[in-house]
């Protein structure tokens, strides 16, 4: 898939070297004719001309066909002498070509043009711990990381694409092509003061929206001022981290070692996850405890209710189920 970008990427943005290669062909099919017309002989038509001068320019020289006047063996010297200049200018352009664009690359400097991609805005120990965990779960899916900071890839990427802008501009999001993207995760930069790194999160989500109305998105915001606004541009998820650390330790406080306990129920990958199950259409209007006699096993605990934007952890056992909603468990994997 890496090298596949790469291939395209070099021949999108260096098509001069394409160009060139026409312009050889162009000149040895001239000279193919010339050398027809002036033994027809030794080169019965066009095509053994043509053959000629592309082995005689290339250096090659198969020896098949050889020129037997003086004429000949001048434009033949001609091309013999021609042929190192230009395949030395060719193969210095193409070496140059594939070294400059790797750069670009590694600067950020580039456009992606695959679809169903992640969008990471944002480089940080939250991002880097992302991206990790991303590329253990989805190794087919593709990331692209925006960060205006960085001045060249992370290491961490691996085969993901970098791309350098500000999270602001429609340009950046053009370049990450938002438009075809699956999900946009938006982290808070703490770089600046929380008041204007919040403020910087919804016009970044506003930016991303107006290219792509229909990306989902999950937003990291780090206080609470700006959450009515984050919801009017359109946040799918909302993180708010202070709140959700605070929580934490809170829970580490009142009962120790609590904090173990979430981070093992939230960590992705482990034998024991949460995972969300749409209702079934026979449990439909159904009450909560019978959801429980119908889909819970030993492997599989039933938690809760989704509902919409509304999260019913251990409901009453006569809550009714709705069609929309869905179910949580905590199942071992």
């Amino acid at each position: 898939m890496f090298r596949f970008d790469f291939i395209s990427e070099t021949y999108a943005r260096f098509h001069n070297l394409l160009k060139l290669s026409l312009l050889v062909f162009l000149f040895s099919s001239g000279i193919g004719s010339i050398i027809h017309m002036l033994e027809p002989e030794a080169f019965p038509t066009i095509f053994d001309g043509l053959w000629w001068a592309v082995v005689t320019v290339s250096t090659v020289g198969y020896g098949d066909f050889v020129p037997e006047s003086f004429f000949g063996r001048l434009l033949g010297l001609f091309l013999i002498i021609l042929g190192i200049a230009i395949f030395s200018f060719f193969i210095t352009n193409l070496s140059s070509s594939t070294v400059l664009n790797a750069q670009e690359k590694q600067r950020g400097n580039v456009s992606f043009h695959r679809s169903g991609h992640y969008l990471v805005v944002g480089w940080n120990e939250r991002s880097r711990q992302l991206i990790h965990e991303l590329q253990k779960v989805e190794p087919e899916t593709a990331i692209v990381l925006i960060d205006e900071t960085l001045q060249s890839k992370p290491e961490e990427l691996k085969d993901g694409t970098f791309v350098k802008g500000s999270p602001t501009l429609d340009d950046t999001f053009e370049r990450a092509n938002a438009s075809e993207a699956h999900t946009a995760i938006i982290t808070a930069n703490l770089h600046i003061d929380e008041k204007s790194a919040d403020a910087n999160t919804v016009l970044t989500l506003l930016t991303v929206k107006g290219i792509n109305p229909e990306i989902y998105t999950i937003v990291e915001m780090i206080t609470q001022r700006q959450l009515k606004n984050i919801e009017r541009a359109g946040a799918d998820e909302i993180i708010q981290s202070s709140s959700h650390i605070s929580s934490l330790v809170i829970n580490g406080v009142l009962f120790h070692g609590m904090t173990d306990v979430i981070s093992m129920i939230m960590k992705h990958g482990h034998e024991d996850q949460l995972y969300f199950m749409p209702i079934p259409t026979h449990l439909e209007n159904s009450t909560f405890e019978t959801a429980i006699e119908d889909r819970q096993t030993i492997d599989c605990f039933l938690l809760g209710i989704r509902r919409g934007s509304e999260t019913i952890l251990h409901p009453d056992k006569e809550s009714i189920l709705q069609p929309e909603d869905q179910l949580i468990f905590l199942k071992r994997i």
